[in-house]
């Protein structure tokens, strides 16, 4: 029974050992036909170009022919921006048309999912004390903004200039801490704690301001602290299905999408110069006041909200609402063109990037001095995304009440590149047809569990996996939307696996025919049929190792090759009949 045991696990530790070495050889092989294949693409599909944005009142020019989307819908004019001269003129509303721009490169970001490297230089860079707190700013030693594992806290560590004895400035350090309770010079437990905070904060006021999310409160928490105060914002209710995963800047870091946004310029009424990017408020003729359109929101009062289903809101601090701004959307993929109007989680999406547009209001004395922002009003959002297989870039506008105005993919020509990329070269073909035999390398197992599973798997992730593969063909197949042709859909699922199935059954029929000519029990060779039409060549090759290598001898009885260390011939069933020596009566002496 031990030695049965034994046996079991001899074969188990080496099949393992195979699979794992057989697999890797697949994904390396797998990745050189991708990172081929995505270098060779054309640049003019890598990029994204929307001109005018639409979300600045007031644009005027000709905006470039878009692909269109069933889903695309044009806004009505806004309201124009009026520039005034310093001397009396007329009012004109001349603005050069906004423009979002958003670039992919997907031979970076396919090397970028499956590497730890920037995973290790962001460690490298961490301050001393990376095991008791988490870093959310750091400028140096003595200024920095941290959250504290043990306390719940966050911490503000800043310099200050104070009068010495001598009447000098001296520099001294101090330290603030934050709970859901209030601001305090020392970590007290009444400040409460923090649990699973999502946090944003002002940076220009080298982190003072905060907002902060606790997902175990359900609570939005808005702190300065400089006036030492903590306001208990919008509490989301147990029966609100919303889930914030990020707030704030709303990217994922490493990626290079180059999503970006510029302002438009504007005319000076008068001598019709382009004079530059603010826009000013109608009805006011102090040259010093403005509107400027920018990216960022310097005052903490729209904070962008990415709910775990994809869908974007914007929190207003000062307002304390939630309202719906926009949706990540979902990139086309090899066997899902044309699928419009879905929304991407953001574990269904490589990479993604939220750029929201706002116009603050500038007031300045001094034309000399920075201006001081207030009054910003929000405009719209940007958003773009990478297919899981890092071969689509989608790019997205929405206006400021959350409706779709714009959203086009990558193409090549009137082909998506989720389609373009397997025969825009003239190697591709030939590249595409290695990567589809090296995937049917696979085994049976895992190509069903990636048709099964592979929308379950995380975006990133999938590129690293070794097994379960949810970027083959099999695997974007699964997960196609919708059930309209169950049968075509059934059908090209037999058809992308149809090598690998013929692989297994040929397989199990040379093993089922060995293992009646070595002599195996036939619950032994039953168990290898399965085994290799499961796990195809890994299970095989298994096999061969663990064959049986004793030298056959010839049976008397049927005349067939049978096994020496057993008792009956496997082929006949006929004892083994061996004369019993004697020795001799005779003896050689010297």
């Amino acid at each position: 029974m031990d030695r049965h045991r034994g046996k079991l696990i001899n074969v188990i530790a080496t099949g393992f050992i195979v699979l794992v070495l057989f697999s890797l050889v697949l994904f390396w092989g797998r990745f050189l036909c991708y990172t081929n294949l995505i270098s060779a693409m054309s640049l003019g599909p890598k990029g994204i170009t929307i001109i005018p944005s639409r979300l600045v009142p007031g644009e005027t020019g000709t905006s470039r022919k878009l692909p269109d989307r069933p889903d695309m819908r044009v806004l009505p004019p806004r309201e124009p921006n009026y520039f005034y001269t310093q001397e009396p003129g007329p009012i004109e509303a001349n603005a050069w048309p906004s423009q979002f721009s958003a670039e992919i490169e997907p031979a970076f970001v396919f090397v970028k999912a499956i590497g730890a490297f920037w995973d290790i230089q962001a460690l490298a860079r961490m301050p001393y004390d990376i095991n008791e707190r988490t870093y959310f700013w750091f400028k140096d030693k003595n200024n920095y903004l941290g959250w504290d594992y043990r306390s719940g806290l966050l911490v503000r560590r800043y310099e200050s200039k104070v009068e010495g004895p001598a009447g000098e400035l001296v520099t001294k350090s101090a330290e603030l801490f934050a709970g859901p309770n209030g601001v305090s010079e020392t970590a007290d437990s009444s400040l409460g704690r923090f649990h699973n905070q999502l946090i944003v904060f002002d940076k220009y006021s080298e982190a003072d301001r905060f907002v902060i999310y606790d997902a175990k409160y359900r609570r939005f928490y808005v702190g300065d602290f400089m006036k030492s105060n903590v306001i208990k914002g919008l509490q989301l209710e147990e029966s609100d299905s919303r889930e914030p995963v990020r707030i704030g800047t709303i990217s994922v870091r490493g990626y290079n999408t180059g999503g970006t946004w510029s302002s438009p310029r504007v005319r000076n009424a008068a001598n019709k110069l382009w004079v530059g990017k603010e826009l000013f408020l109608p009805g006011d003729s102090q040259s010093e006041k403005g509107r400027i359109c920018t990216t960022e929101d310097r005052t903490c009062t729209y904070i962008t909200v990415l709910d775990k289903t994809g869908r974007i809101f914007i929190y207003n601090s000062k307002e304390q609402t939630l309202i719906p701004a926009g949706y990540l959307p979902k990139p086309e993929s090899l066997f899902a063109v044309g699928v419009y109007n879905e929304i991407a989680r953001p574990k269904d999406v490589l990479a993604y990037k939220v750029l929201p547009v706002y116009a603050t209001l500038r007031l300045s004395a001094d034309s000399n001095d920075l201006p001081e922002e207030v009054d910003v009003k929000y405009l719209g959002m940007n958003v773009t995304c990478i297919s899981r297989e890092g071969t689509v870039l989608t790019a997205a506008v929405f206006d400021p009440n959350g409706a779709l105005v714009y959203c086009c993919d990558t193409k090549y020509g009137d082909q998506s590149t989720a389609r373009a990329i397997y025969s825009d070269s003239h190697d591709a073909p030939m590249v595409t047809t290695i990567l589809f035999l090296l995937e049917n390398l696979q085994p049976v197992v895992f190509e069903a569990a990636a048709y099964l599973c592979g929308d379950h798997i995380e975006a990133s992730a999938g590129h690293r996996a070794i097994f379960f593969l949810p970027n083959t063909f099999v695997g974007m197949l699964g997960r196609v939307p919708g059930t309209k042709n169950i049968f075509l859909r059934e059908v090209m699922f037999i058809l992308l696996m149809g090598p690998s199935l013929i692989l297994s059954v040929w397989l199990a029929v040379r093993v089922r025919k060995d293992a009646k000519l070595i002599g195996l029990s036939s619950t032994a060779g039953k168990w290898w049929i399965i085994g290799v039409i499961i796990f195809g060549l890994p299970a095989y090759i298994t096999y061969r190792m663990n064959r049986h290598r004793e030298v056959l001898v010839t049976c008397q009885n049927c005349g067939m090759m049978r096994r020496p260390d057993m008792e009956k011939c496997h082929r006949c069933g006929s004892k083994w009949d061996m004369p019993e020596l004697t020795p001799p009566s005779w003896r050689i002496c010297d």
